[in-house]
């Protein structure tokens, strides 16, 4: 039974299919799951199959566009966004459980990022780093954040 009344989902586009990655992003999932109801919704990746960058952007925005639910809060990771401490990370999800949201999506784009039609219609475009990481570390990055602002917001020590 979840601790929080609220339910997070994450789109990403593209399968992790790597060792490296699959193993941690699994851990952190499910470390996420004790304390609310996570699902993960994989988007699938138009990057490098004959279409240039910005069609396949267009398409993957489609695929996206669909499961975007308009009255859930709406995080887009985007390395233009605005940066958070994990501390911030945990306050912004409290005020939103603390306003009566129930409901964050995070979205997480491919090898070529989001579609700015996607960023635009974000409440929150949130940067992990300035620096340019690949998607897939950047989705197990922000699982293990939301796992560590649980933790904080839970009293538990995992985050010092």
């Amino acid at each position: 039974m979840p601790l929080f009344p609220l339910r997070l989902r994450l789109i990403a586009v593209g399968k992790l299919r790597s060792s490296i990655w699959l193993p941690a992003a699994q851990e952190y999932s499910d470390r996420v799951r004790h304390y609310v109801k996570f699902d993960l919704v994989e988007v699938r990746d138009v990057i490098g199959k004959g279409l240039p960058d910005a069609a396949a952007l267009a398409e993957e925005r489609k695929t996206i566009a669909k499961l975007i639910e308009p009255r859930n809060y709406l995080i887009a990771l985007d390395y233009d966004g605005k940066s958070f401490s994990s501390e911030q990370l945990a306050q912004l999800i409290q005020r939103q459980v603390d306003a009566g949201m129930r409901k964050i999506d995070f979205v997480i784009g491919g090898p070529a990022g989001l579609d700015v039609k996607i960023i635009e219609k974000a409440n929150l475009r949130l940067s992990l780093s300035a620096m340019t990481l690949p998607h897939e570390l950047a989705r197990v990055v922000l699982l293990e954040q939301l796992y560590r602002a649980f933790t904080i917001l839970h009293g538990e020590p995992y985050h010092k």
